[in-house]
């Protein structure tokens, strides 16, 4: 965390997340607060949005970890952790709770039309349609690993963390990452060959 708190006037900012319907945040944010949405918004979103099938989904989690880390705020301790890995502890608990009741109600598997925004880029429908089907096909490989292979990979390749910031958010060390990171991959492999497997048999 920064000085700023001692040195700054807190400014007005209120929401956290600016789309329309977001749940309004406090009108005075802390300083260091506004830093770590601005410095760290997007590797939280990406490691929810690896984790959960819509980019809306994905939106709504976001602004309830930063809503929770706010809410918390006193109870930060940053000889424990860096801001980073302590926003990420709170979006893998959100992600888990989401995960949950989506499994409660036997919705986990992602359809071709609810990832757009990942497949949006590609320069001819053909070409899109085409990514859009490897995505799923992915993606409902990913819903198939164990919770640790699914954590780890997210917080790789979603949050785009390096494996001793991985180790310092799981408590483990650093190469014990990179074998998880190596056997997770193994396992996704498989999984969506698996997954190409049936739905070439269909």
């Amino acid at each position: 965390m920064t000085n700023s708190a001692t040195t700054k006037k807190p400014r007005r900012s209120g929401r956290v997340r600016r789309r329309a319907g977001a749940v309004s945040a406090p009108a005075e944010l802390p300083p260091d607060f506004e830093a770590w949405f601005r410095d760290h918004r997007e590797s939280v979103y990406r490691y929810v949005r690896f984790r959960v099938a819509t980019r809306e989904v994905a939106e709504d989690i976001t602004s309830e970890v930063f809503l929770k880390a706010l809410r918390a705020l006193d109870r930060y301790d940053p000889g424990r952790s860096r801001p980073r890995t302590w926003l990420l502890r709170i979006a893998r608990n959100a992600v888990t709770d989401h995960l949950r009741k989506l499994r409660r109600r036997g919705s986990l598997h992602i359809s071709l039309d609810r990832a757009p925004d990942l497949v949006s880029d590609g320069p001819s429908q053909e070409e899109r349609l085409l990514r859009a089907e490897e995505l799923r096909r992915l993606f409902n490989a990913a819903a198939t690993l164990r919770e640790a292979d699914q954590e780890v990979l997210s917080l790789r390749y979603g949050a785009g963390l390096e494996n001793a910031e991985i180790a310092e958010s799981l408590k483990i060390t650093a190469n014990a990452v990179a074998v998880r990171i190596h056997r997770a991959l193994a396992r996704l492999r498989e999984a969506v060959a698996e997954q190409s497997g049936q739905a070439g048999n269909r």
